[in-house]
């Protein structure tokens, strides 16, 4: 069984990121059940969670809450089969991911990474072949200024089990420090 570890967005976050979802939903059908919009960092596969909880909580201690830039634009990923916002793949939110995936590694756990970090939005039953390779533009001028990001403050890191249920519920929850 796979264990994903996630970053979460504080509530302020979601007020934005939820006009965007909503949207995305509907263009792309996806299923309406979809879980809170969150940042895959890094999965898992068969860990002993007695010996991964101490492993992620030396590694996220060390950081505090932090801000990744979301550009605007969606594409359907075809591993996860989900509808997913480009971020920035630089700062804060990288160094975390890299760190994860080596300390890991180095720990004896099988860790995966999908390279590009992503906003999960929704989840799709199954991807058009015409769809694929089809980059959206968003058209939210309230949301997106001057330039072609927006940012997006993070919270926290969980343990999930699975990201696919609207509810649900962490094995394991850390709060980053706020400065």
């Amino acid at each position: 069984m796979n264990y994903y570890i996630v970053a979460l967005f504080d509530e302020e976050t979601y007020q934005v990121i939820s006009p965007i979802q909503r949207n995305m939903s509907k263009k792309f059908r996806a299923n309406r059940n979809s879980p809170m919009p969150f940042v895959l960092l890094t999965t898992v596969e068969k860990p002993n969670l007695d010996k991964l909880y101490p492993v992620v909580d030396k590694i996220v201690n060390s950081y505090k809450s932090f801000r990744i830039n979301a550009s605007d634009s969606v594409y359907l990923f075809e591993p996860t089969k989900s509808v997913n916002l480009k971020i920035e793949d630089k700062g804060y939110i990288k160094r975390l991911s890299r760190c994860l995936l080596d300390q890991l590694e180095l720990s004896g756990f099988a860790a995966n990474n999908f390279g590009d970090n992503f906003i999960s939005l929704a989840n799709v039953s199954y991807i058009p072949k015409d769809s694929k390779k089809q980059e959206v533009k968003l058209n939210f001028p309230e949301i997106y200024f001057k330039d072609n990001y927006i940012k997006l403050r993070i919270k926290s890191i969980e343990i999930w089990k699975l990201p696919t249920v609207k509810k649900n519920v962490p094995l394991k929850s850390y709060i980053l420090r706020d400065f």
